[in-house]
C-alpha cells in the first residue's frame, strides 16, 4: 500500500511540475491539475455547429433588441462592438486551443514516464486503481459521458501513433 501511495505522490509531483512549466511558458498562473486526474487529454464537450450557433446568437440579438427597443443606429453600433469582440478573442481562442494541446502533451509523456518506472506488479495495480476511479466516475457522470470519453480516447490514441 505504501508503494502505491508513493507511485501516486509521484505522479502527482510530476504532473503539478509539468503544470508550473507550462504556466512559466505561457507567463501566467495555471490551475494545479485535479487530484485523481488519469493524465489523459480533456474530451470535446460536443461537436460545434456554427451555422446553429449564428442562427441562435442572430435570434437572440433581435429578441434583445426588440426587448430593449433599440434604434436602427443602436443595433448597427452594437454589431460593430459585438464585432470587435469577436475580433479581440479570436487570437486568445487560438493561444487557449494551443496551450490545452501542449498541456495534453505533456500529460501523456508524463504518464508514460511514470508508468516506465514501474515494476509489472505495480503497473497492474496501477491499472486497477485507474479502471476503478474511471468506474467512479462514469457512475458520477452516467455512462453517456464514458462513451463520449472512449471514443475521444480513441482519437487521441490514433493521433499519438
Amino acid at each position: 500500500m505504501k508503494k502505491v501511495m508513493f507511485s501516486l505522490l509521484c505522479a502527482t509531483s510530476m504532473v503539478m511540475a509539468a503544470a508550473n512549466v507550462q504556466a512559466a511558458e505561457a507567463k501566467e498562473v495555471l490551475p494545479p491539475p485535479v487530484a485523481g486526474d488519469e493524465m489523459r487529454p480533456m474530451p470535446q464537450k460536443h461537436k460545434f455547429d456554427r451555422k446553429n450557433f449564428e442562427d441562435k446568437m442572430k435570434k437572440h440579438e433581435e429578441r434583445l433588441a426588440k426587448e430593449l427597443n433599440l434604434t436602427e443606429e443602436q443595433q448597427k453600433k452594437a454589431e460593430e462592438i459585438r464585432q470587435q469582440g469577436r475580433d479581440a478573442m479570436e487570437p486568445l481562442m487560438k493561444q487557449m486551443k494551443e496551450t490545452r494541446e501542449k498541456m495534453d502533451k505533456l500529460r501523456r509523456q508524463n504518464m508514460e514516464e511514470f508508468e516506465e518506472i514501474l515494476t509489472p506488479e505495480q503497473k497492474a495495480q496501477f491499472e486497477k486503481i485507474k479502471a476503478d476511479r474511471k468506474a467512479k466516475f462514469a457512475k458520477k457522470f452516467g455512462q453517456k459521458h464514458d462513451k463520449k470519453m472512449k471514443k475521444h480516447m480513441r482519437k487521441a490514441e490514433e493521433k499519438k501513433d
